[in-house]
């Protein structure tokens, strides 16, 4: 009727501590795992920080010389305006 496939209670202990050892095993590597993947998103958030740097940096350096051409064409314009509306003599 009921049949246990362990004869005396050693063997049971035995297969507990073989199956806690197993686990613990997939346990340490799967820490190793995660330590990994930790590393590596680090890396590729400071990557994305460094980039996002990089291009506010060249945004503001494009936004400058923007503004300064701007500033030119329009003293030429204004220039040219005035030029136009003085009567020659």
């Amino acid at each position: 009727m009921f049949t246990t496939p362990f004869t005396q209670p050693q063997q049971m202990i035995e297969m507990w501590m073989k199956a806690t050892q197993e686990h613990l095993g997939r346990m340490d590597k799967l820490a190793e795992q995660v330590q990994s993947m930790q590393g590596q998103a680090m890396e590729r958030t400071k990557d994305a920080i460094d980039e996002s740097a990089r291009l506010m940096k060249e945004s503001l350096s494009y936004a400058t010389a923007l503004s300064a051409e701007w500033r030119k064409v329009s003293l030429d314009a204004t220039k040219k305006a005035a030029e136009m509306a003085t009567p020659k003599a």
